[in-house]
């Protein structure tokens, strides 16, 4: 073991690190992937803010009251305390499970969950304290750096990134407080024993799984404000006595990739960079593509989508890919399941040519019967792809005998999209928003392309709500 990295001089570099980091520190990628990750999270916040399930927050919030410090987005208008504000907004931007994830790290990709929390938060202390553009990307960039670390140390990453959520609000709050490292170490420190995991919620559809993004906002700004208040925190929170990453170590407080966290500190700067082309986990992204090709299939054959003339659906996916809750059958017909469910992916996907935010909503699938007929009732097996290849296969079986047959890469996820998709993504949820003028689309994209120019990003966080 090096000795200048041994606990707690490690966190003491990376506390460093959060505190010193500037906007030229950043590579031009971490400037580009940032902004399309901007826009990406805006559309999520619009596509969220239909989810019929949390009609009722705001309302609460709202009668709740509190000082109006910060927008509520995709509101009308509401301000709020805050914290409050913050969760609101990363609840939003979680609940169709739409944003940007996925760090790679010294060439690992690592699910993660993180942007989902961080920029809806960043975008509230920006409407809260009038910052720059360039202040928002490198207080993001320099707090989502350590937390890809932190995560790439970890033996065991997934669910477990889900712990450092908080830790990564925190770290970028620090940013916006002004802590000093000391103060950003107490701030950590408070995020890493009070963090939640949400994993189960998955497996038993739970709002916890947006909830715990709201949380970890809300968490981060209130650790920010223990530390500048004076508090004072644990000397290592992540690899000392107890910490939150060595309790995970056997034998030790050391993960085996510990040292390799440190080398490239202050040079390279790692955050989330994958996207998502449908509501739910990356994971769905192959069966939403694979229902995409029998779409295009069933309008060459038949020169029009009918669901009737549809006997069932099969889904395969091989065995060295993620199954796990992807894989139960689409049973509860409402929204959270329908996230979550490799069958409904396919089904929605063939028949809509993709799964959108309004698609993907309750009281939608729940009128579309030949959806849920086609949905419910599609089977789901494992299968030995040429090669091994991680693959995905759709079989859909035709009234008529006749069969329709699509494959997909599994890997596909990974894809970086074209500018224009994720224009087409974000348009697509600013839609079913519907409660703006279409001048402010416009804006939003204008600006999130040049957004290193804003002087003050209450100009571009003014036309995020009402």
């Amino acid at each position: 073991m090096n000795e200048k990295y041994e606990s707690p001089k490690g966190i003491d570099l990376f506390c460093e690190s959060i505190v010193n980091t500037t906007y030229e520190d950043l590579s031009e990628d971490n400037i580009r992937i940032f902004k399309d990750r901007l826009l990406d999270m805006v559309g999520c916040i619009f596509g969220g803010a239909i989810v019929e399930e949390n009609d009722f927050l705001e309302e609460r919030y709202r009668d709740w009251g509190g000082k109006p410090e910060a927008a509520v987005f995709a509101s009308d208008g509401l301000r709020l305390p805050l914290p409050n504000a913050a969760m609101l907004n990363a609840i939003k931007a979680r609940s169709n499970d739409y944003g940007n994830m996925l760090f790679k790290v010294r060439g690992d990709a690592m699910p993660s969950h993180m942007g989902e929390t961080l920029i809806p938060m960043s975008l509230t202390l920006a409407d809260h304290l009038g910052v720059s553009g360039k202040e928002l990307i490198v207080n993001d960039v320099a707090g989502e750096n350590i937390a890809g670390r932190l995560l790439y140390s970890l033996p065991v990453r997934w669910p477990v990134d889900m712990l450092l959520v908080s830790s990564a609000a925190a770290a970028v709050a620090s940013r916006y407080y002004k802590l000093d490292a000391e103060q950003t170490k107490a701030a950590l420190s408070f995020a890493a024993t009070n963090c939640t995991d949400p994993a189960n919620s998955y497996f038993d559809y739970s709002q916890e799984v947006y909830l715990h993004n709201g949380v970890s906002a809300r968490a981060g700004i209130m650790c920010a404000e223990y530390a500048k208040g004076g508090w004072k925190g644990l000397e290592d929170p992540y690899y000392g006595n107890g910490g939150l990453i060595s309790q995970r170590v056997k034998d030790g407080n050391y993960p085996e990739l510990y040292e390799t966290i440190f080398e490239d500190l202050g040079q390279v700067y790692y955050t989330e960079c994958a996207f998502k082309i449908s509501p739910g986990g990356i994971p769905m992204t192959a069966a939403a593509l694979a229902g995409r090709q029998i779409h295009q299939m069933l309008l060459d054959k038949y020169g029009k989508i009918d669901a009737e003339s549809i006997e069932a659906v099969h889904f395969y996916g091989a065995k060295n890919i993620y199954h796990h809750y992807y894989a139960n059958p689409f049973t509860l017909r409402n929204h959270l399941n329908a996230l979550f469910a490799y069958r409904f992916a396919v089904t929605c996907s063939a028949l809509y040519g993709n799964v959108s935010v309004a698609t993907v909503q309750t009281s939608a699938i729940q009128q579309d019967t030949e959806l849920v007929r086609l949905a419910e009732g599609a089977t789901m097996e494992t299968y030995e792809p040429e090669g091994g290849a991680p693959m995905v296969k759709a079989v859909f079986v035709m009234k008529d005998g006749s069969t329709l047959e699509a494959e997909q890469n599994f890997m596909v996820m990974e894809r970086y999209p074209e500018k224009e998709e994720l224009i087409a993504k974000f348009m697509d949820q600013f839609n079913a928003y519907g409660k703006l003028p279409a001048a402010n689309a416009e804006k939003i994209i204008e600006l999130a392309d040049r957004i290193e120019e804003v002087e003050d990003m209450r100009e571009f966080t003014e036309l995020l709500h009402n």
